[in-house]
């Protein structure tokens, strides 16, 4: 996993915590400003005017990702797993009786949040996994901390995709597959078209163009998610594209740029034998 995942999580965090301040916000995030000050919203007002679709494509996600997540917990779900989970706050904000979060990320990203939590006396029912869910075996850092491969669990992978290799992103998949006896998970992912530069849109080339001469280098995207879904035998449940998000949650607005066609959020599940 890379280390560029970890630098861009107090941007994430900023581009969150704006939703807030909305007259009726998608969600509410009250825990994620403990992290906040003048330098981080000084650095992602810097970023919001170089690529102001990055913006929203977060807030549609949390929302996805918040409202799956509660779906999960009322249907009985106990295990959450986090991957990547940078300055996540679900763990203390969507709970229930009984509910444990396992979230993996560098440990220097963990111990700053566990402790800026503490210091907030925001509680969460969670065990941090200092970890590289790629290169330090997923398995065995699930392991060590007791989860328990025998219970439906959730998976939350959320703006980690693109910046990992194809064959990474395949073999996360086919590792959860292979040892979690009963599972959904969630991701984003974008179009293959926006990393090739064949979307036909001149003013994503050149978004992506500046994005990435300024941040972390756009890797790998999906053209079709059914035929990933076939090949991993794994069943869609949701996909939709960012830009179906905002029609959706924001149908009073306009779409605040062409890239959100092409960013996508999904959900799988394991077929049932």
């Amino acid at each position: 996993m890379s280390n560029n995942l970890t630098g861009t999580a107090f941007i994430v965090a900023e581009f969150r915590s704006e939703e807030n301040a909305e007259t009726t916000p998608l969600y509410t995030d009250n825990v994620v400003q403990i992290w906040l000050n003048e330098e981080t919203r000084k650095i992602a007002s810097e970023i919001a005017q170089n690529s102001p679709a990055a913006k929203e494509m977060i807030k549609l996600r949390t929302k996805y990702f918040d409202d799956i997540l509660s779906n999960q917990i009322l249907a009985g779900c106990k295990q959450i797993v986090i991957l990547g989970s940078g300055l996540d706050t679900r763990a203390a904000r969507i709970n229930g009786s009984g509910v444990i979060y396992f979230e993996i990320d560098d440990r220097a990203t963990l111990e700053l949040k566990e402790s800026t939590l503490k210091a907030h006396k925001i509680t969460a029912n969670v065990r941090y996994i200092p970890g590289d869910y790629v290169q330090n075996n997923l398995i065995a850092l699930l392991k060590q901390s007791d989860f328990d491969f025998e219970q439906p669990t959730y998976f939350l992978w959320e703006g980690n995709t693109t910046l990992l290799a194809k064959q990474d992103v395949i073999f996360v998949l086919e590792t959860i597959r292979d040892h979690v006896k009963d599972f959904k998970l969630s991701f984003d992912y974008m179009s293959e078209k926006v990393i090739a530069r064949t979307t036909g849109y001149q003013d994503i080339n050149d978004y992506i163009d500046k994005y990435e001469s300024m941040y972390t280098p756009w890797i790998t995207g999906f053209e079709n998610i059914e035929t990933l879904a076939d090949e991993l035998s794994l069943k869609i449940i949701d996909n939709f594209s960012t830009a179906q998000l905002h029609e959706q949650y924001r149908p009073h607005r306009s779409l605040a740029s062409n890239l959100l066609k092409f960013y996508f959020v999904c959900t799988l599940e394991l077929i049932s034998e």
